[in-house]
């Protein structure tokens, strides 16, 4: 698999289109906490191969090369920690994705993000915040917390963001109920939802992979 990095506000790993179209779609990877770019990266070959995929990497070290976008605490997952963290982290992603649009030609129309765990909770605010850049968001294994950043979401466009949840029923980090809560919060933002529970721990399925390959194919269509 082709792979390079691309000079961004945050590390990251690229795999370009083997198809010089400059209509191809692109999809962002947003690991989850402790982990790193290279985590999501092997979603890629997944991806038809006129597909741009790039993982970005958090900029907060812990052990063992995992990196967080945020400081967590686990006896109260919903909780934001460090909200500067949090804004920080969408400006960088956000700013990623503008230049890798810019640099790269993308199709700025065709723009995924994927998040897993905590990389799911700053798709979900990414998107939420900044609808019309978006296609789609997928967010795997994660929940948010909305109250936290009400003020800040795009009331007048997010009825249009197509969003994309899939949880684990056996999930002991992101339990169902964090997951069923956020779902629930969505759903009255009235956003494109597509929500599916698995019977899984905290991990992405196979089921669940071609759940969202299928969904984002049906979004392309219109």
């Amino acid at each position: 698999m082709t792979k390079r990095e691309l000079n961004l506000p945050l590390k990251n790993l690229f795999k370009p289109s083997e198809i010089k179209d400059q209509n191809s779609p692109s999809i962002f990877f947003l690991h989850g906490f402790g982990s790193n770019m290279e985590d999501l990266f092997g979603l890629s070959p997944y991806f038809p191969k006129y597909w741009n995929c790039i993982s970005l990497q958090a900029t907060i070290p812990l052990q063992f090369n995992g990196w967080a976008w945020a400081e967590i605490d686990f006896e109260n997952i919903l909780k934001v920690q460090n909200p500067g963290q949090i804004k920080h982290h969408k400006e960088k992603i956000t700013e990623s994705i503008d230049l890798s649009i810019k640099e790269l030609n993308l199709d700025p129309t065709k723009i995924f993000i994927l998040g897993f765990s905590q990389g799911a909770a700053l798709s979900l605010y990414t998107g939420l915040t900044d609808p019309k850049k978006y296609k789609g968001i997928i967010a795997l294994s994660g929940c948010t917390s909305i109250k936290e950043f009400e003020n800040e979401i795009d009331y007048d466009h997010v009825k249009n963001l197509n969003v994309f949840m899939g949880n684990g029923r056996q999930d002991r980090i992101i339990t169902l109920p964090l997951a069923q809560k956020t779902r629930d919060d969505l759903s009255k933002l009235e956003v494109k939802l597509n929500y599916k529970e698995y019977d899984v721990e905290h991990t992405i399925s196979n089921d669940c992979l071609n759940d969202f390959l299928t969904w984002i194919n049906t979004v392309l269509l219109y």
